[in-house]
C-alpha cells in the first residue's frame, strides 16, 4: 500500500478565514478589480526575462503567492483533496475510475462519503491519481505531494514533470485565450509544470515529459522547452492579465457541466440553461468564498454554518430569507432580486419533507430515468486529438432519493462495479490495472474493444474469482479476505466451485444531489396546485423506474421503482396516491357538507334572533 504524505491545510470551514498577511488577501472595500500587470516568476522564485535564451515556465505558486497566501488557498474546497484532514460536507460528485474491459466503475473520494472509496484504499498514489483524473483537476494537493519512499517511479517522473500547482488562472483569468482543454492535454503528457503557461496562452511547450527517460534532467537538458509569446511582455518584462474576482460561469462549466443523453448530439441546442444564469446571475454570485477559498455550496444547513451574513446563499434562504441571520436585510426574502414564492395551495408539510430542488431542478421526472454524462467523470470539454467519448460509467438521473437532511431531492446515481476483496463486511476494490495483471486473460472478451459494458457471465466470474483467491496469501493473523465481484447492488462470491449472488446494501448505488439546472417556477412540479404531478398512481416521482446497471446478465434487465430509494413503503405510497383519485369528489362533498352545516347554523341563528326580538318586544 502506498504511503501518503500529509499535506498542510488551512481553515476547514467558511468561518475560519485566514488572517490578512499579504496584499492580495484583503479587500479595502473598493469593488473594482485591481489591475494585474505583474512580473512572472518560475518555480525557483526567479523572474522570467523575455530576452533570456532559456525561459522556464511560470509558477503561479510563486507569482500569485507574492500577493496572496497560497497555503490558505490550498486549503480551499477545490484544492484540499488528498490531504489527511478534509471536511466531508454534503455528499457530492465523486471521481470515478471506469474501465469497460474489467467491467469496473468505482466512485472515489477522500471525503469519507458513504459508498465511495479513497485512493489510498485502492493503492492509488498521488502520481497515479493525476494520471487518472488530471484532465479536470485544478491543481494542488495530489499535484504537489512528495513521492513516498516506496514509490520510486513517482520520484523520478515527478522531477521531470514538475509540480501540478493550483492553476489560479483557470478560474480567475477572464481572457478568451484561457484554454482548459490545453491544460488537460498537458496533464495527459505529464507536462505539469507547464500547464499554467500553455493554458493561459502565455506560451507553448515543445516536448512531452511522459516520453522522456527516467534520468532526464530538466534543468540541464533541453529536450523539452518553454517558448513564450514575447508580445505579451512589456518593456519591464511584466505581463498584463485580465484577472477577475468572480470567475465567469464559462470557467465553472469546464468541470461542472452535465449532458443529458436524451438531448445529446444534434439535440443539444434545445436545452435551456439554468434560470438564474438566464436572468443574469453567475455561479459565483451564490457560490462565494473568502480568501481561504472554502466555497459556499448552497446548503443552508451546513455550508454556511456560523456565517449569518451569507446564510441566505441557498435556495430557501435567498427566496424566503433567514429569520436567524444577523443582518436585517438578510432576514427578509428577495436576496439578489429573488422573487418570494407564495406556494399557494401547497401544504406546508412539503417544505419539511422536500428539498427545493425536488420540484425545481434537473430534468422533469419521466417514466424511466435517462443517462447523463458529467464533465469531470466523462472528461467532457476536451477538443482535438485528445477528445474522448466515454460512455462509462453509467450515470442515471433524476432519481428521487431521501438525503442526509431527511428530504427528498433529485439525485444522479451510479451503481459501483469492481473486483476486490471483502473482510469483516468491508469491500476493498482493485484498480483496473491490478485486475488486468491478475486475471486479465480470464475475463478478456473476444469482442472488439467497445466503449460500454461488455457482458460478463457468472461462469467467467467463477473462473476469475477462483484465480484471484489462489493469488491471495494467507495472512499471519486473522482470516483470509474473501474475493468478490460487486455489480448492480449484488455481491458475487465463491461457494465451493460455484458463484452465489447476494444483495448487500454496501454494494448499493452511490448518489449525489442535483442542484442545477433550475427550471422556472412555471415549469416546477405542483404548479398551480396540481397535486397529480406527484400524487397519482402513475406518477414518475414515486413510480418511475430506475434501471439496475450491471454488466452481469445484461439481457435480464432489473428495474426498481423510485419509491424504493425514498424510505417510504411502496404500498403506502400507492394507497396515498390512489386517494387522490377521489379527492376532487371529496372536496365537493366537504364543500356541500359545509354548506349544509352552514345553512343549519344560519337557521338556528335566525331563529335565535327571532326569539330575542320577540322577547324584547314583549318586555316593552
Amino acid at each position: 500500500m502506498t504511503a501518503w504524505p500529509v499535506l498542510a491545510l488551512a481553515a476547514e470551514t467558511v468561518a475560519e478565514a485566514p488572517a490578512v498577511e499579504k496584499l492580495g488577501d484583503g479587500n479595502d472595500g473598493n469593488r473594482s478589480t485591481p489591475v494585474h500587470v505583474i512580473e512572472l516568476l518560475d518555480e525557483k522564485g526567479d523572474a522570467i526575462k523575455v530576452d533570456e535564451t532559456r525561459m522556464n515556465p511560470v509558477s503561479l505558486k510563486q507569482t500569485c503567492g507574492k500577493c496572496h497566501t497560497y497555503e490558505a488557498i490550498a486549503g480551499g474546497w477545490h484544492f484540499h483533496a488528498g490531504s489527511g484532514k478534509i471536511p466531508g460536507g454534503r455528499v457530492g460528485e465523486p471521481w470515478v475510475l471506469a474501465d469497460s474491459e474489467t467491467r469496473t466503475q468505482i466512485p472515489i473520494s477522500d471525503r469519507r462519503w458513504a459508498g465511495t472509496y479513497s485512493p489510498a484504499e485502492l493503492g492509488i498514489s498521488a502520481w497515479q491519481f493525476l494520471q487518472y483524473f488530471g484532465s479536470h483537476y485544478p491543481g494542488g494537493a495530489y499535484g504537489e505531494a512528495e513521492a513516498s519512499a516506496d514509490d520510486p517511479v513517482a520520484g523520478l517522473r515527478g522531477g521531470i514533470s514538475g509540480k501540478f500547482e493550483i492553476n489560479c488562472l483557470a478560474c480567475h483569468n477572464a481572457d478568451s485565450n484561457q484554454n482548459p482543454s490545453d491544460a488537460a492535454l498537458q496533464a495527459a503528457r505529464q507536462n505539469y509544470r507547464w500547464i499554467a503557461t500553455v493554458s493561459s496562452g502565455l506560451g507553448l511547450v515543445k516536448g512531452t515529459a511522459s516520453e522522456l527517460d527516467d534520468l532526464y534532467d530538466p534543468w540541464t537538458e533541453s529536450k523539452i522547452k518553454c517558448v513564450y509569446d514575447k508580445g505579451r511582455f512589456n518593456s519591464e518584462d511584466k505581463v498584463a492579465f485580465n484577472i477577475v474576482r468572480q470567475p465567469p460561469a464559462n470557467r465553472c462549466y469546464f468541470c461542472h457541466s452535465t449532458q443529458d443523453m436524451e438531448t445529446a448530439g444534434d439535440k443539444e441546442w434545445t436545452r435551456d440553461q439554468d434560470v438564474h444564469l438566464a436572468a443574469g446571475l453567475t455561479c459565483a454570485d451564490c457560490h462565494r468564498n473568502a480568501a481561504n477559498h472554502m466555497i459556499s455550496r448552497g446548503d443552508q444547513s451546513k455550508s454556511n454554518a456560523g456565517i449569518g451574513s451569507i446564510s441566505t446563499l441557498s435556495c430557501r434562504g435567498c427566496h424566503l430569507g433567514d429569520e436567524t441571520a444577523d443582518a436585517q436585510a438578510t432576514r427578509k426574502a428577495g436576496r439578489l432580486g429573488a422573487p418570494r414564492p407564495l406556494h399557494a395551495g401547497i401544504p406546508t408539510v412539503h417544505f419539511n419533507k422536500l428539498a427545493c430542488t425536488a420540484c425545481h431542478s434537473g430534468p422533469m421526472p419521466a417514466e424511466s430515468t435517462t443517462l447523463a454524462r458529467t464533465a469531470r467523470i466523462h472528461k467532457l470539454g476536451l477538443h482535438g486529438k485528445h477528445a474522448v467519448n466515454m460512455k462509462l460509467p453509467h450515470v442515471q438521473w433524476p432519481v428521487f432519493v431521501r438525503g442526509e437532511d431527511d428530504k427528498l431531492a433529485p439525485h444522479k446515481m451510479m451503481w459501483p462495479s469492481f473486483w476486490g476483496t471483502c473482510k469483516d463486511g468491508k469491500f476493498t476494490p482493485m484498480t483496473p490495472k491490478a485486475v488486468k495483471e491478475a486475471i486479465g486473460a480470464l475475463i478478456k472478451s473476444e469482442q472488439p474493444r467497445v466503449n460500454d459494458w461488455i457482458p460478463l457471465s457468472t461462469e467467467t466470474i467463477a473462473t476469475a474469482l477462483t484465480a484471484l483467491s489462489a493469488q491471495i496469501e494467507e495472512p499471519k493473523e486473522g482470516a483470509k479476505p474473501e474475493v468478490v465481484y460487486v455489480a448492480g447492488g449484488k455481491v458475487y462470491q465463491l461457494s465451493g466451485e460455484q458463484v452465489i449472488e447476494t444483495e448487500d446494501p454496501a454494494a448499493g448505488p452511490y448518489s449525489w444531489p442535483i442542484a442545477h439546472d433550475v427550471r422556472p417556477a412555471a415549469q416546477s412540479l405542483g404548479r398551480d396546485g396540481n397535486c397529480r404531478d406527484c400524487h397519482s398512481t402513475t406518477s414518475p416521482f414515486f413510480f418511475g423506474t430506475v434501471t439496475v446497471d450491471s454488466p452481469v446478465k445484461p439481457d435480464e434487465v432489473q428495474l426498481r421503482k423510485q419509491v424504493s430509494f425514498q424510505t417510504i413503503s411502496p404500498m403506502f405510497a400507492k394507497a396515498f396516491a390512489f386517494s387522490f383519485v377521489f379527492r376532487p369528489y371529496m372536496k365537493i362533498t366537504v364543500i356541500l357538507c359545509c354548506a349544509v352545516v352552514g345553512a343549519v347554523v344560519l337557521a338556528f341563528v335566525l331563529k335565535a334572533l327571532g326569539w330575542f326580538s320577540h322577547t324584547a318586544a314583549e318586555e316593552e
